[in-house]
C-alpha cells in the first residue's frame, strides 16, 4: 500500500517538474558548427566596458557588457524579433539556459554575475561560442580576448 501511495504522489508531481523550464540546453558540436564571419570590437564605455561581434553585414550581431558598479556582465543578442525568456549558451565546456529580458531595441539580454562559472567557460571555449533564443536561430561567433577582457573588467 505504502508503494502504491508513493507511485501515485510521484506521478501527481510530474507535471509540475516537466512544465519548469530546462536549465541544461541540448548540446551543440560547436567543432561541427561553423562561426559567422565578422570581427570583435572592444572599448571602454561609462560605468565598465562592451564589446561588440559585427557580423558581415556591419551589423552588431552579439554584444557583451560589463557594469562594473553591479559586477554584472550582461550577454546581448541583437537580431532577436520578440521577447524570448531566455537566451541559450553554448561554450566548449558548458552549456546553459540563462534568464533574459527584452528590450525595446529589440535586443535579448542575459545579466550573470561577473563570478558565474559560464562565463569562464566562454573566456576559455575553443575556438567558438554560440547562442540562441526561442524566435531566434544558433549564432557562433568566434571567441577572440575581446571578450574576456569585458569579463576581466567585472572582476578587477
Amino acid at each position: 500500500m505504502k508503494k502504491l501511495m508513493f507511485a501515485l504522489a510521484a506521478a501527481s508531481a510530474l507535471p509540475l517538474f516537466s512544465a519548469a523550464p530546462a536549465q541544461v540546453p541540448a548540446p551543440v558540436d560547436l567543432d561541427t558548427v561553423t562561426p559567422i564571419t565578422g570581427t570583435w570590437s572592444y572599448r571602454a564605455i561609462s560605468g565598465g566596458s562592451e564589446s561588440g561581434f559585427i557580423g558581415a553585414a556591419a551589423t552588431v550581431r552579439l554584444k557583451m557588457r560589463c557594469n562594473r558598479g553591479a559586477r554584472t556582465v550582461s550577454i546581448i543578442r541583437t537580431d532577436v524579433p520578440a521577447a524570448a525568456p531566455s537566451l541559450t549558451i553554448w561554450t566548449s565546456t558548458l552549456s546553459r539556459s540563462v534568464p533574459a529580458r527584452f528590450l525595446a531595441t529589440k535586443e535579448l539580454v542575459a545579466d550573470m554575475p561577473a563570478t558565474d562559472p559560464l562565463l569562464d567557460a566562454i573566456a576559455f571555449s575553443r575556438g567558438r561560442l554560440a547562442t540562441a533564443a526561442a524566435g531566434a536561430p544558433m549564432v557562433a561567433v568566434p571567441a577572440w580576448p575581446e571578450i574576456d577582457r569585458v569579463i576581466e573588467d567585472c572582476r578587477s
